[in-house]
């Protein structure tokens, strides 16, 4: 298990009972120095507020559970437009989206998809992608995916 999912294992409780969505945590080392980057999400969209008392709880979990061991820098944001989709749930919240993906392997020839979001049943995602039309992805094949916003 890597550090960013030992984070992400620890906090998901936490944010549950706040009603909170954990998009996503990144812990990765920048300028010499630790971060723990955290995305969390909620209906309506988070504010600044919202980023303030994740991090204080946050924090004091971190704190008292002691799993990282460097001194690091904790930051709390909104996924912003272009959120990761990595759970299944986010999937479906975003079925008639545009969105990116990357799959593990090639699909007939292509490991790049872009285009609507149609569907996730049964451990598949469907999307419309716009190379070659409608593609079933199995849930698991997806390396990366992110929500696509068009201006």
């Amino acid at each position: 298990m890597t550090k960013a999912e030992e984070i992400e294992s620890l906090l998901e409780p936490v944010v549950a009972k706040e009603n909170y969505e954990l998009v996503n945590v990144q812990y990765v080392k920048e300028n010499g120095g630790w971060i723990a980057r955290i995305f969390i999400d909620k209906d309506g969209g988070v504010t600044m507020s919202d980023c303030e008392k994740m991090s204080m709880l946050f924090g004091a979990v971190l704190d008292e559970r002691d799993i990282l061991k460097d001194s690091y820098v904790l930051e709390i944001s909104s996924p912003g437009l272009n959120r990761v989709l990595k759970k299944e749930e986010s999937f479906k919240r975003f079925i008639g989206s545009k969105i990116r993906l990357q799959t593990l392997e090639p699909i007939n020839n292509q490991k790049i998809f872009w285009g609507s979001l149609l569907d996730f049943k049964g451990g598949k995602i469907k999307i419309d992608d716009v190379a070659n039309g409608i593609v079933e992805i199995n849930f698991l094949d997806i390396k990366k995916a992110n929500v696509e916003t068009e201006f």
